[in-house]
């Protein structure tokens, strides 16, 4: 499933793309175009959902891995009222790549992902 959002860092127009994948759920976020990848991470469901349903101040910190390479990725996860803002970036370090979303579209994204047979 597509949602639309906005990076927090830049202010440029985003689109993550929540999709169930082998081991878990796949998050990819692509410019505004949909038609370059800038970040794609495989989260388990049971260490995503808390994140979203039980938000802490600060947010949490989901531990994922690049389904294409296999190495660690680091997703952040912030509850702002009735937005998320998630943020990939590599365990190694590097750049991070970020977006906000609608709180309900990405909800609705996510139990669309991990209820798919």
């Amino acid at each position: 499933m597509k949602v639309y959002g906005v990076s927090q860092t830049s202010g440029q127009e985003r689109r993550l793309y929540v999709e169930r994948g082998a081991h878990g759920v796949v998050l990819t976020i692509k410019d505004r175009d949909g038609a370059k990848e800038l970040a794609r991470v495989l989260v388990r469901p049971d260490d995503l959902l808390p994140a979203v349903t039980d938000p802490g101040p600060g947010g949490w910190t989901v531990e994922g891995t690049s389904p294409a390479h296999g190495w660690k990725v680091l997703l952040g996860v912030e509850v702002r009222r009735n937005e998320v803002w998630l943020s990939a970036r590599p365990a190694t370090g590097g750049a991070a790549t970020d977006v906000a979303v609608g709180l309900d579209d990405f909800q609705d994204a996510l139990e669309g992902a991990i209820g798919q047979a």
